[in-house]
């Protein structure tokens, strides 16, 4: 094929900061078509992202670019590529061969997820990775079972005192009632951080000794010869005796006079009482006490984190061999040993033995990298960016660019941190590869320009709000001051965002809903959900045609919308579908399968009894039973639906469809018993076939998507929450953790040393910074309207720690907060839907108001 000629193929290692709708995939399928328009064989470049349709819509932008470019008629197409391609000279006929081509090979096309890659890769080292022999990928369902099946394992193995001194450790003391929940907790939230750590990895925290008992005698004494004016002190000081007396340091730990002498040794200010100055001379006896909480306190700790090693350890011996014995591994399982053994192994060898050589890197999403997995991607990313012989001062007459290296992400858009990733990965690629070269994109071709200085206006302005003020504090126990240093470091790093479509109408508007009387929490949360269906409602009724997406923080406020739009009458659907169990018909072949598995249980039969299926002679559990034995699970359930159909309508005799395909799918290899079939069924989701105007689905389902209206709910939640996770302590983002603790409240982090405070402090930050991240997401999925709705502010500042009351402040609102359905911003034309107004014309063209490609600089 013969190749077009191009004065422009050096291409430099590149990292692009592409802001929320800036052309992040286009930017990438740019570059993919830049290397296969200079003959660089397809299977050489490698672009990976996170989900099946983002590989999708890559794919399918690379194959429609050229196709259409090649097409007659495809004048506009031709001049897109050939500005991404910077080839002024590109024709027809070498965008038609080289589609061609690709379809001839499309299995050399190696756009995939990063799941698929390592996937790929394990298969390159069964033996160095020690897998099962035909082995297969479990999905997250069968993954659950495995884990409920290993702890069921550890729990028949340990003998009674083994298991109380086990779960006394594990819950500081107390032994609680449900074994397997307790354990299955604690799995959930350490399992994933402590794999490929050292063995003493939770043994960091130690306590220190508990003071002398001279020491303690001394301080009872001092605490009983004060005699301090205030009654209330002298009460507090014979509490504190009568503590140290018995022995009761657990209602020390916790105690407020404890924590404030930590304060006063920091700052030198007199310790005080209910605003009263405790007498001169009790200094010793303070110290003391403060040792003896703290040594209660750090003891429980030690205790806790060892519990947990040792769980946690028994733990992966009994998963090993329940995934060994089914010969199923996760996607986790292979991402783990894949970076342990790139970990051990020389990269050189590795690559050398993978099944297709990988000159140019393509990453997309990079902001939700984890470390296990860049661990992997490393000596690719490496490799893509070395100088080899003739890399450097090319004539422009060569033919091929040798390696490059391409990388998107946002680090705005950094979200999944509960599932590993570590957006600091992405501001380090820039000084772990040479010569990258980095590019910032802020300029909007989704949003209106209401919507971008609306965006630029909150996030610019986050210091508005007293949230900021703790980034003065200098104490590293203080939670607020590392959440407030996150807060600033967010706004102070946050770019203009401007919009490419300077005419298309825009509106945003921030409100209160309804307040009623005596109303609750949970009645002003819903409320505000009232308000929400209001709005899609009303834009509906004006413009059928819109696109609306309603985004909510949690899954619980997803399944509430949709019941009170579907009470409305709005055509509502939600991301990713809902579980079966929406559909009477199929609840009903559930009961049939269950009262096979518990014939016995008059459940069951009481429910069948209520419905079509007690017209059918026979139908029994016996029937049941027999029927799966002979002709399997999917006939079953089709010969029971086939007893429901001429009671349905049309919904539900597609959900009996989808029911069996599920059926047909079911691997009994992962559990044989058809309660766990049932349980699956209760669990997954199954997507609707098309999707309604109106969509309702949590902000991490948004990612990605856009709408014509956006819906904002739940923006009174708190912008931090308790954790519940563990604590690890990082010294390389290229290695795993060395050292982690279990979480503790921050009322006692003042008894933790400075570098583990620094490390609780951390992990705050980053989960704060997550939330900002999240609702950035939700309010850039917009187009042209964006409504933010709130419950009415019980007081007049709205200082709450909430993103709705820094979007009050952000915004500089100058109406009162505390009065229902107001509007306390708006901004743009209200009725932008109309005719009149200028709608966003390019909904599903793939060519119209695209991004210019990205001029490459200097490197760094």
């Amino acid at each position: 094929m013969s190749r077009e000629p191009n004065h422009d193929d050096q291409l430099l290692p590149t990292l692009v900061r592409a802001s929320a709708g800036t052309g992040k995939t286009y930017q990438l399928t740019a570059r993919f078509l830049k290397l296969l328009t200079q003959g660089v064989a397809p299977e050489t470049i490698l672009a990976t992202t996170f989900t099946r349709k983002a590989a999708g819509e890559i794919l399918n932008r690379i194959l429609k670019s050229l196709s259409s470019a090649a097409s007659s008629g495809g004048d506009d197409a031709l001049a897109e590529i050939r500005e991404q391609v910077k080839i002024a000279s590109l024709r027809p006929s070498f965008c038609l061969q080289l589609t061609e081509k690709l379809l001839q090979n499309i299995h050399r096309l190696r756009v995939s997820t990063l799941d698929s890659l390592f996937t790929q890769l394990a298969k390159s080292f069964p033996y160095e990775l020690q897998l099962p022999a035909t082995w297969r990928l479990s999905d997250e369902i069968e993954d659950v079972w495995l884990r409920e099946r290993a702890v069921a394992a550890m729990i028949s193995q340990l003998d009674q005192s083994e298991m109380a001194t086990l779960l006394s450790m594990l819950g500081k003391g107390e032994v609680r009632r449900s074994i397997a929940s307790e354990l299955l907790q604690v799995i959930d939230v350490a399992y994933t951080k402590q794999r490929s750590c050292e063995e003493n990895v939770w043994r960091h925290i130690r306590a220190p000794k508990r003071p002398a008992d001279a020491e303690i005698k001394d301080a009872i004494l001092l605490f009983r010869q004060a005699n301090p004016k205030q009654k209330r002190l002298k009460a507090k000081l014979e509490a504190f005796a009568d503590a140290l007396e018995v022995g009761d340091d657990d209602c020390l730990v916790l105690d407020t006079v404890v924590s404030k002498y930590h304060e006063t040794q920091q700052t030198g200010e007199p310790l005080t009482y209910y605003r009263s100055e405790f007498p001169e001379g009790l200094e010793s006896a303070f110290a003391t006490i403060y040792a003896v909480a703290k040594c209660r306190h750090l003891s429980l700790l030690q205790m806790q984190n060892e519990g947990t090693g040792k769980l946690l350890a028994a733990y992966e011996k009994h998963i090993g061999q329940s995934k060994d014995d089914s010969r199923v591994l996760s996607f986790e399982d292979v991402a783990v040993r894949l970076s342990d053994l790139f970990r051990r192994r020389s990269p050189a060898t590795l690559l050398a033995a993978v099944d297709g050589v990988v000159d140019h890197l393509l990453l997309d999403e990079f902001q939700d990298t984890s470390p296990t997995q860049w661990q992997v991607l490393f000596p690719f990313a490496e490799r893509s960016t070395e100088v080899i012989a003739g890399d450097e001062g090319e004539s422009s007459g060569d033919l091929k660019t040798a390696r490059s290296f391409f990388c998107v992400g946002d680090t705005k858009q950094a979200i999944y941190g509960w599932r590993g990733g570590v957006a600091e990965i992405f501001d380090q690629v820039a000084d772990q590869l040479p010569r990258v070269v980095e590019v910032k994109q802020n300029e909007s071709y989704r949003s209106s320009p209401v919507i971008m200085s609306t965006v630029t206006a909150i996030f610019k302005n986050l210091s508005r709000h007293s949230v900021a003020d703790d980034a003065r504090v200098k104490d590293p126990s203080h939670k607020p001051m590392y959440e407030a240093r996150a807060l600033l470091k967010f706004a102070e790093s946050f770019p203009e965002h401007i919009s490419a479509k300077e005419q298309l109408a825009g509106y945003v508007q921030y409100s209160t809903a309804a307040l009623p009387e005596d109303a609750d929490a949970l009645i002003r949360r819903t409320a505000t959900f009232e308000k929400a269906s209001e709005i899609a409602e009303e834009l509906l009724a004006k413009n059928p045609s819109l696109s609306i997406g309603v985004l909510t923080r949690t899954n619980r406020a997803v399944a509430e919308l949709i019941f009170l739009m579907e009470q409305k009458g709005i055509d509502v659907s939600q991301e990713g579908g809902n579980p079966l169990i929406d559909s009477a018909a199929v609840e009903m072949v559930l009961s049939a399968l269950m009262l096979a598995e518990h014939p016995g249980d008059g459940r069951w039969e009481f429910h069948l009894r209520g419905g079509p299926l007690s017209e059918v002679e026979g139908l029994d559990a016996q029937w049941v039973r027999r029927r799966v034995d002979e002709v399997g699970l999917a006939e079953t359930i089709h010969d029971i639906a086939s007893y429901l159909a001429p009671h349905c309508d049309a919904r539900e005799t597609l959900r009996l469809k989808q029911l069996t395909y599920l059926a047909i799918g079911h691997d009994f290899r992962a559990s044989p018993r058809l309660r766990d079939f049932v349980r699956m069924v209760r669990e997954k989701r199954v997507d609707r076939p098309r999707s309604a105007p109106v969509r309702v689905m949590t902000v991490h389902q948004a990612k990605g998507l856009e709408f014509d209206a956006v819906i904002v709910v739940e923006m009174d939640s708190a912008l931090s929450r308790q954790s519940s996770d563990c604590v690890a302590q990082v010294k390389d983002l290229m290695s795993p953790p060395v050292g982690l603790s279990r979480y503790v409240s921050q009322k006692t982090w003042h008894f933790l040393s400075r570098d583990w405070q620094a490390a609780f402090g951390k992990q705050a930050a980053d989960a704060f910074t997550e939330s900002l991240c999240m609702w950035y997401v939700a309010i850039t999925r917009a187009k042209q309207g964006l409504y933010m709705v709130v419950s009415p502010s019980k007081k007049t500042d709205f200082d709450a720690r909430t993103f709705g009351s820094l979007i009050f402040h952000a915004l500089g609102c100058e109406q009162d907060p505390t009065q229902e359905n107001a509007i306390l911003f708006e901004h743009g034309e209200p009725e932008w839907y109309t005719a009149s107004a200028k709608i966003d014309d390019d909904r599903g063209n793939d060519f119209g108001h695209q991004p210019q490609p990205i001029v490459f600089g200097q490197p760094k």
